[in-house]
């Protein structure tokens, strides 16, 4: 019995491992199965049916042979079921090592147990899918809201912290920062946005280019891991590790379409897990969201402020082009500067021209209180003003307390609490003229808006030349309001020449503004006082100075102007008058009196008052002078001029009625001339107006009417033909020939006769209403012009002599004047007169009539209209002011 167990345990230690199935697949299993559930039955079933004699049985054969087919179509059916389970744990078991190889899948001991471990890897793998796709949703719902942040901030500020924020969020940080790259003055990172860093990052901190971490993700254009900061050698001795709180840390740069703007620094404080490549991959759309924002809000702010800028630029040129002056100009101009410029200070300053040394303070502008007045003058030597006068250039002052030194300076520049600056130099017309000084409140403000105050200064430019014009013009306008009262006094007042010539040196006193005058005169070859103000004039008049001796006798002998503003210094100065009056001479301006080539004298004044004498006030009284010296000279010659002119005035009553005011011009002043007067041969042109049907007309009013009408034709025609510069040649019964061109000649004969004839067609009109009201009649008239050659003269005999004109060109008119029938009213000029006028006219061309040779050869038009030219005048007149 004991050996059976041990045969027992034996059979089941060697075949239960393989029965159990174990690493074994499911055909083997089935096999087992089958011998289990279909051989071992059936062996005990033929051992029941051998034992117990059953076979005989008819039924028992059938019954077996059917159990038989029966196992055996079980065992087929498992077989093909185990076989797609096996199918299947292969695929699936293919497929993973395929997909999944890398995360190391085990085989099973048959393929059921592969198909569970199949479907537990996909759990896993769904689980890690699932994980990686809410954190991919929660990185585009930081996105959106980043998103939707940029249409509803314009805060540059706002959106990179709103960035930093949800870029810690990514990547599962909780300490980073945001860096700004600026290149001015140097390279340099500014911090926008901070979280987590407490004490070691401020908002608006500055941080070096060259040892910031921060470069490499700038230079390599690529997100820079660091794993561990301290043991990094790629880093160097780097100044400010401490600013990314952990040893690990990424470096995001932020790029533009064009260039990279800054770096987004993240780091994890409680986790020491190194960055991968998915938390970067999960930062660079949003980076690159926030980078194009941030660009296109930089640029609407740099757009938004170029246009306020320029608005205010433009308000600047307005004001500069209004009718503001001097101070109340600079003021306003200053207070629409600080809108756009932050200003710490501004001084306005003029450049003394006459020794380039000294600057004037024209206005300013300070946050601070300062010792700076309007007004005060400084000198600039040896100190950066000098530099820039020198140079000629702007000037930058980077640190005002290292870089200036002299007193001036510091007055000018330090008080205004600002630590940078720059000087502009105004210029007008190529001259330097002043500076304009800018203080800002850093040395980065100063280059920022280093452009704008340029401009700013080339306004002031405009803005101080626009007053120096306009103080020049107002100064201009008092000189010659001077002159022209000083001139108007002279003109009018020939009788008491002392008196006059004492009202002129007040008037001169006062617009030249000087302490003292004197005016002398040239009297046996020497210089005698004859009017003085603020010196004794007793006194004065006892000297005499000799041609050359003194200031004055130097101008009377050369006939020169002379300024002296340092009288005493000088070899020229004539002490004397200073000896005898006790008046003190510091400078002198003196100018001589000419009259006909000729020193007649001098005009000398004596010590200008707040400042020195100047070319303007040489001109000044040099126009003085020359009046002067014409009123002078007016008044010794007015006694020989008054009998020439009471015998002129008695000719011209006796002769002008009789002939032509020209005529009577040229006698009395023609003199021994008057053979050439009796005969000229010269080209004028004619005008010949003539009445129609006035003998008709005559008949039927009667002797008295006709006479009436003709004198009021006559007095208005020949008023016209007088106010043309025309004379009347003969009355001609119903007409009159007039000249144009005799006896003096001008370019503007033509026009003149044929505006003539246009105001004369126009004027009929007045005299027909006149007539028809006075005598029921009205009248028709033709007129003619022609331009020729005649002699023209006094022809007759001694008894009766008349001033015309004989020769074809008359003959000419006349004919054209028949033509004039043709057209009432109408105007009728010859070729020869439109080529010699100046002004084109619209015309239509006349055909000549047949068998007449008064015409014959000649072009003739009907004048329709023309344009009026400037007033012409004649060579006796000259054009107004």
């Amino acid at each position: 019995m004991k050996n059976f167990n041990r045969f027992i345990r034996n059979i089941c230690r060697r075949i239960l491992p393989r029965v159990t199935g174990q690493e074994q697949s499911l055909y083997q299993r089935l096999n087992v199965i089958f011998g289990f559930f279909f051989l071992i039955p059936t062996f005990g079933l033929l051992y029941f049916l051998i034992t117990y004699d059953l076979l005989s049985d008819k039924y028992i054969p059938h019954f077996f042979v059917l159990f038989l087919i029966c196992s055996l179509a079980g065992f087929v059916t498992l077989r093909m079921v185990f076989e797609k389970i096996a199918n299947l744990s292969n695929g699936v078991t293919q497929t993973l090592k395929t997909e999944f190889e890398s995360n190391g899948i085990r085989k099973g001991v048959d393929e059921v147990e592969n198909i569970s471990k199949s479907f537990t890897l996909f759990e896993r793998q769904l689980n890690k899918t699932f994980s990686q796709l809410e954190k991919k949703v929660s990185e585009i719902a930081i996105l959106k809201e980043l998103s939707d942040l940029c249409y509803v901030t314009f805060d540059p500020e706002e959106l990179l912290y709103v960035t930093l924020e949800r870029g810690l969020k990514i990547a599962n940080a909780d300490i980073g920062s945001i860096l700004i790259l600026e290149d001015n003055p140097e390279k340099h990172f500014v911090v926008k946005a901070s979280i987590g860093l407490g004490e070691h990052l401020n908002i608006g901190s500055s941080i070096d280019f060259k040892t910031s971490i921060a470069k490499y993700a700038i230079i390599n254009k690529a997100p820079f891991v660091v794993e561990d900061i301290e043991n990094d050698t790629r880093l160097g001795p780097l100044v400010n590790k401490s600013q990314y709180g952990s040893k690990s840390f990424v470096c995001m740069p932020i790029k533009t379409i064009r260039d990279i703007i800054g770096v987004m620094t993240l780091s994890r404080k409680t986790d020491t897990s190194i960055f991968t490549v998915e938390d970067m991959e999960g930062l660079i759309p949003l980076v690159s969201n926030a980078a194009f924002t941030y660009e296109n809000l930089r640029l609407l702010n740099e757009i938004e402020g170029a246009v306020r800028t320029e608005d205010a630029m433009g308000h600047l040129i307005n004001t500069v082009n209004s009718s503001m002056r001097d101070i109340e100009l600079y003021q306003t101009l200053l207070k629409d500067i600080l809108k756009i410029v932050p200003l710490q200070g501004a001084i306005l300053m003029a450049n003394d021209v006459s020794d380039g040394n000294t600057i004037t303070v024209v206005d300013f502008f300070s946050k601070n209180k300062t010792e700076i007045q309007r007004g005060e003058s400084y000198s600039c030597k040896d100190s950066i003003l000098e530099r820039l006068f020198i140079q000629g250039d702007s000037t930058i002052m980077e640190n005002l307390e290292e870089e200036l030194t002299s007193p001036v300076e510091k007055t000018l520049f330090l008080s205004h609490g600002g630590t940078s600056g720059l000087i502009h130099p105004l210029l007008n017309s190529g001259k330097l003229t002043g500076c304009f000084a800018f203080i800002f409140k850093d040395y980065k403000a100063t280059l920022k808006h280093h452009e704008l105050t340029r401009k700013i200064s080339n306004l002031f430019s405009l803005a101080m030349e626009k007053t120096t014009l306009s103080l020049a013009a107002r100064q201009r306008a008092s000189e010659l309001a001077t002159i022209r009262q000083i001139g108007s006094v002279l003109a009018s007042s020939t009788f008491d020449i002392e008196q006059v010539l004492s009202f002129t040196m007040d008037m001169i006193r006062v617009a030249l503004k000087v302490e003292a005058g004197s005016l002398l005169l040239i009297e046996d070859k020497q210089l005698k006082v004859k009017t003085a103000f603020n010196v004794t004039l007793k006194q004065t008049t006892d000297f005499t100075v000799q041609l050359g001796q003194g200031i004055a006798g130097y101008v009377a002998s050369k006939g020169d102007c002379l300024i002296e503003n340092d009288v005493q210094s000088s070899s020229m100065f004539f002490s004397a008058i200073d000896d005898s009056t006790g008046f003190t001479t510091r400078s002198a301006l003196c100018v001589p009196m000419i009259s006909q080539g000729k020193v007649i004298g001098v005009i000398e004044v004596i010590n200008k008052i707040n400042g020195k004498f100047v070319a303007d006030d040489q001109q000044l009284l040099q126009a003085i002078a020359s009046s002067v010296s014409i009123a002078i000279e007016n008044a010794r010659l007015y006694k020989e001029t008054l009998s020439i002119a009471e015998q002129e005035r008695g000719i011209r009553q006796i002769f002008q009625k009789f002939v032509p005011k020209e005529i009577v011009s040229k006698i009395v002043h023609g003199g021994s001339n008057e053979q050439h007067l009796m005969e000229e041969f010269k080209t004028v042109t004619i005008l010949n107006i003539d009445i129609r049907n006035f003998s008709k007309l005559s008949n039927s009013i009667g002797p008295q009417k006709t006479v009436f009408a003709l004198n009021h034709f006559f007095s208005i025609m020949g008023e016209i033909i007088f106010s043309n510069h025309g004379i009347v040649d003969k009355y001609l019964g119903d007409g009159f020939l007039a000249l144009f061109g005799a006896p003096l000649a001008t370019i503007s004969d033509a026009d003149n006769a044929v505006f003539a004839a246009v105001e004369m067609k126009k004027a009929l009109g007045d005299i027909n209403t006149y007539l028809r009201e006075k005598i029921g009649v009205t009248l028709n008239t033709g007129i003619s012009i022609h331009t020729g050659e005649v002699v023209v003269g006094n022809i007759g005999f001694d008894k009766k002599m008349d001033y015309t004109v004989i020769g074809d060109a008359v003959n000419s008119a006349f004919g054209i004047q028949e033509m004039t029938k043709q057209i009432p009213d109408s105007i009728l000029i010859s070729e020869k007169t439109m080529k010699a006028m100046r002004y084109s006219v619209k015309v239509n061309e006349m055909a000549t009539p047949p068998d007449t040779p008064k015409v014959e050869g000649l072009r003739v038009f009907e004048l329709i209209s023309l344009s009026r030219p400037e007033p012409i005048y004649t060579p006796d007149e000259s054009p107004p002011a």
